[in-house]
Order: C-alpha cells, then structure tokens, then sequence
C-alpha cells in the first residue's frame, strides 16, 4: 500500500482492521435528503450528475447518491474501507468503488459536478484540510459544488474526529468558492464525541 505524501493511512488501516470505525452509521446519513435538496435548489446540481467522494468508507452515503440516479466516483485510502463498501454495494449501477488516496499525484481525471464529503474533511489533522480543499477543488468543474455534512462540535477537540464550524470552513473554501447554503442538523448515533452536525453547500467560482 502506498503511504499518502500527506495524510498517514496506517493509524485508519489498523481502526479498520480491529473494528474501531465508529463513524460508520451502518446507513446513509439521515439528512441526505435535506442535502440533496439544497443542492439542487440553491446549488443547481444537474439531475445525473457526476459526483466524487474521498474517504467513504463503507459508501452508504455514496450508495444512497447513485440511488438517486447520481454517477458516483466513490475512494478511500484503506483497502479494508473499499472491501467492506464492495461486499455491501458492489452491484450497485452507477457506483465505482476503488482503492485511492485523494492527495496522491494522479493523471487528470474527468472533472465532476460535485463533491461530497461527511467526516473526510473533519477526519484530517488540521494542518493537512487546505491541502485536501485544493485536491477536491482541482476535480471540480467552474460552478461545481462540495456538498458536505461537516461536525460544527465535538465533545474532545483532540481528534481525530475534528471540528471544522463556520468560521475554519470559510477560512479553508473562501478563496475558491462561494457559500451557497448552511444549515444546522440533529448529532448522529455515531460517532457519540460529536455534538453538532451542519449542512453546507459551496460552490467553485468560474474562472
């Protein structure tokens, strides 16, 4: 396995592989819908529109998107993540599973309509998050969105999990994108040190 330039996989791999993966709700996340709708309302996501996620996990979130007739390009760095998401919704249509490292050098790609990201960004030691906001910026199109689902407070700030509230998400997207849409939402079952939830949707301004 390749090691990230940036973010180290290994201390992911070994929760993986003793089942410490307390953020995995064993569902789509319960405001999906609610982000689906600002999106598409404010944001103006197409219908069939191609969208791209790091660090999915299992993919129940990415799963639930390709449900909703989105063609979903869905990665995560730990082997164990893409095998669990597989063995869950590996014959779902519109749904490409794979084994890959967002801050590692890669081919230009196909250019996506939208982002989506729970818990990636919330995931990464602080130091690394501007990196990560220029990676997703790079595959977005002009005018495309990151629709995330972001932890505005945690019970422990010695994360991982992190908080990211309003005021570290526009200090790490305002150079690049414009904040269409913030909500609150209800904590989730899992992870129990996270307090508050927020719904937010940007989009990457046009050059």
């Amino acid at each position: 396995m390749t090691q990230s330039p940036v973010e180290k996989i290994e201390p992911w791999r070994e929760r993986w592989l003793v089942g410490r993966t307390g953020w995995d709700q064993g569902q789509a996340h319960g405001e999906m819908g609610r982000l689906l709708e600002h999106a598409t309302r404010e944001g103006r996501l197409p219908p069939g529109a191609r969208i791209f996620s790091a660090g999915c996990g299992r993919a129940h979130n990415e799963a639930w998107l390709a449900g909703h007739g989105y063609s979903v390009d869905a990665v995560d760095a730990v082997p164990e993540a893409i095998e669990g998401a597989r063995a869950l919704y590996g014959k779902v249509p519109q749904l490409q599973l794979a084994v890959a490292d967002v801050f590692a050098a890669t081919a230009p790609g196909p250019l996506y309509d939208a982002v989506f990201d729970r818990a990636m960004l919330c995931a990464l030691q602080p130091q690394h998050r501007q990196a990560y906001v220029q990676k997703i910026s790079e595959k977005l199109k002009p005018n495309g969105l990151v629709m995330a689902i972001l932890f505005r407070q945690t019970r422990s700030p010695d994360g991982p999990p992190f908080s990211v509230n309003e005021d570290a998400a526009r200090e790490l997207f305002a150079a690049q994108f414009d904040l269409v849409h913030a909500s609150s939402c209800p904590p989730p079952p899992n992870p129990q040190n996270v307090l508050e939830e927020w719904l937010c949707i940007w989009r990457k301004r046009s050059l």
